[in-house]
């Protein structure tokens, strides 16, 4: 049996760390939108009990380094199934960008499997799962808007307005671990607490919440992320930011003419590589 599914990118429009646990995890606060911007993942079953996953690239590490890879691992570990399963990943989210790509990828193919395998997991389980894979694999499994609180492993849903987003990637894969390590926390304020819970109804209110403790010490790794804002000025632009550890920045448009007009400046595309995305909830289309 071969099944085709889509894996889609997610933007943090709002990310506040609020401590360093014993762990060596971060708690967190955030509000985060998934986005048209999507890999395309081929499964396939095969005979025996191998787990195969490559990308068309050849781009992603392989074995216990590979979000899939651990995905597939723990859930038939979970299941008590010895199946085996071919996975081929058609990369277009880029690595290193904060757009999530490796964890929506573990979790499209989380869901896939146990459906098609029919193991009956509650969503609880499957999250035990996806968070021990990866800390934003359980938003995805959502998938829609949420607020995602704890290390991303506590998910709230939330009703967003539809947007439209210029993204744009700088061309350089950001360290997470990098990122996170040149970290000064400071603790958050409660009306930044406040602000996520109103009702959101437009692009230009969501615009006016965008805010990202990790952005001063990812401009210190990669000053293009401030390159890509300043020029995202000179659009229609309600707002841009820094999404996850970085490096990729997406600016929020009230339209699609808006930001397809926005992604085709020359200033913008000289910047890295831009992608147009909306708003998804429940899955690609």
């Amino acid at each position: 049996m071969k099944t085709t599914v889509l894996s889609p990118a997610k933007v943090n429009l709002y990310l506040k760390v609020l401590s360093r646990r014993p762990d060596g995890y971060h708690d967190l606060r955030s509000l985060v939108d998934l986005i048209s911007l999507h890999d395309t993942i081929h499964i396939e079953d095969i005979g025996g009990d191998e787990i195969v996953v490559d990308d068309d690239r050849g781009i992603l590490p392989r074995g216990e380094g590979n979000t899939v890879y651990r995905a597939v691992r723990m859930l038939r570990e979970a299941a008590g199934v010895r199946k085996g399963v071919r996975v081929l990943i058609e990369k277009r989210i880029p690595i290193g960008s904060g757009l999530g790509g490796p964890s929506s990828n573990a979790a499209t193919v989380l869901r896939e499997l146990s459906e098609r395998w029919e193991l009956r997991l509650s969503s609880e389980d499957l999250n035990g799962i996806g968070s021990r894979v990866g800390a934003d694999v359980p938003l995805f499994l959502h998938g829609g808007p949420c607020i995602m609180e704890g290390i991303g492993d506590v998910i709230t849903p939330v009703r967003l307005p539809s947007m439209w987003y210029v993204i744009t990637y700088p061309n350089i894969s950001m360290s997470t671990k990098a990122v996170y390590e040149g970290l000064r926390i400071v603790l958050t304020k409660k009306q930044n607490d406040i602000k996520l819970m109103e009702n959101f109804s437009t692009p230009r209110q969501i615009a006016g919440i965008l805010e990202n403790d990790l952005e001063r010490v990812a401009l210190t790794l990669c000053p293009q992320i401030q390159g890509i804002k300043d020029a995202l000025q000179g659009t229609k632009a309600l707002g841009s930011l820094m999404s996850g550890s970085g490096s990729s920045v997406f600016a929020v448009f009230e339209n699609e003419q808006d930001a397809i007009q926005a992604s085709l400046l020359s200033v913008i595309r000289e910047m890295g590589t831009v992608f147009v995305a909306h708003s998804v909830q429940g899955g690609v289309n």
